[in-house]
């Protein structure tokens, strides 16, 4: 059985809100409309469904919370709760940072490395200030759906195959959904907070967040991105701009 696992400080999920709070302000600022609801749809409608209503009550994800989380809440069940709705929310960042990489005006450059340093800077921070370090721990048991998972890689962009999409364009898609889970499995694995293989972590950028892109993509192409003719817009922002 191979199990993803990830070790963190009460005080991460501090540092990763304030770092959602300032990611949602620039979706925002830049009229990122589709993106900025997806953040919201994808974490709470998708993963909140998936970790918390399925995988949780199945087995397939495991929790462990220290008695100092969220000590005045009497009851357990709700603090796990409330843990797995800050724990969805955080996944928005990739189903929002997949929307504006479809955009073909978008600042990529940007919203990559924001993306990147900035889920880095998240877990330094924890593990350097010390704050609130009692010790949250998930585990994930994935080996019995990876076939499953692979099934639908395969069939979300054997669709857009059928459908006569460019090869090029494919393979841009297949680059953005490795490259945004890719961002969060390294940030996690570099500082620690993740103990893993390289071969894993390749495995599951992979697969993870490509099970949706080709179906988040048809969605985009011919339907969202019409909300966002309206305003057309060349972005012009750097990291200067923070």
């Amino acid at each position: 059985m191979f199990d993803v696992n990830r070790y963190f400080g009460v005080d991460y999920i501090i540092f990763d809100i304030l770092f959602a709070l300032l990611f949602l302000f620039l979706l925002y600022r830049n009229k990122h409309r589709v993106a900025f609801w997806a953040y919201f749809a994808g974490g709470l409608g998708i993963n909140m469904m998936v970790d918390w209503g399925f995988w949780l009550h199945t087995g397939i994800r495991e929790i462990v919370l220290p008695t100092s989380f969220l000590p005045f809440i009497s009851s357990f069940d709700l603090r796990v709760f409330i843990f797995f709705f800050w724990f969805s929310l955080t996944y928005g960042v990739e189903y929002a940072y997949t929307f504006v990489m479809f955009k073909k005006d978008s600042n990529k450059l940007f919203w990559t490395l924001l993306v990147f340093f900035g889920w880095i800077l998240v877990a330094l921070l924890s593990q350097s200030l010390h704050i609130y370090d009692d010790q949250i721990t998930t585990i994930r048991h994935m080996a019995d759906t990876r076939l499953i998972r692979l099934g639908l890689v395969v069939l979300g962009y054997g669709i857009l195959l059928l459908l006569k999409y460019p090869i090029k364009k494919i393979a841009y898609l297949f680059a953005v959904g490795f490259s945004i889970h890719f961002m969060m499995e390294f940030a996690l694995y570099i500082t620690g907070i993740r103990p893993t293989s390289l071969l894993i972590l390749v495995e599951n950028s992979l697969i993870e967040f490509n099970m949706g892109v080709p179906f988040f993509f048809l969605l985009w192409d011919r339907w969202l991105k019409k909300f966002e003719k309206n305003s057309p817009i060349k972005e012009n922002i750097s990291l200067a701009s923070l």
